[in-house]
């Protein structure tokens, strides 16, 4: 009996790569802080986080969005600030602020309520279909869309900054 050579090859090539697909995607879920329940109850779409970097206390989502890996950065203390005390802060950091909309412009940074009255979360812009943010002491997580969060805690996309 002749055996192909090449079929061999592609057998152990798929063999291969999928033996790695389930130990990465295993490893993946051995990433994360909190029961998945908690990460779906956060996005507005089931899914919708993707592992970037390791649970921490060392920043927070405002630093990471300022660039920032090294210090949890909250001016406000314990409580959350206004739209207009986050935009008076972010003024200061040399981020112009702009009404939230879908249409990128040059955006960098997006900040997310339940209300004007209560800023409760930032992320950095990945680019236009793309946002990166520090989960509070959770993981750095990737989501698809500027506005990927349910009202659960962070709420929606309320101002962005360039």
């Amino acid at each position: 009996m002749k055996i192909n050579k090449s079929i061999v090859s592609g057998l152990i090539a798929i063999s291969v790569f999928g033996a790695g697909s389930l130990t990465a995607f295993a490893g993946y879920e051995s990433h994360f802080y909190a029961p998945k329940s908690e990460y779906e109850a956060m996005v507005k779409t089931s899914g919708n986080y993707y592992y970037l970097a390791a649970a921490t206390d060392a920043y927070n989502c405002l630093g990471y969005a300022l660039g920032d890996t090294n210090h949890w950065v909250w001016p406000w203390g314990g409580s959350n600030p206004t739209l207009q005390q986050a935009n008076n802060y972010m003024t200061s950091q040399m981020y112009n602020p702009y009404p939230y909309s879908s249409t990128p412009s040059n955006v960098k940074i997006i900040a997310y309520g339940t209300s004007t009255s209560n800023i409760t979360h930032f992320s950095r812009v990945a680019d236009a279909n793309y946002s990166n943010a520090k989960w509070g002491g959770w993981e750095r997580l990737q989501s698809l869309g500027w506005d990927p969060y349910s009202n659960y805690v962070y709420g929606s996309a309320l101002q962005k900054y360039n």
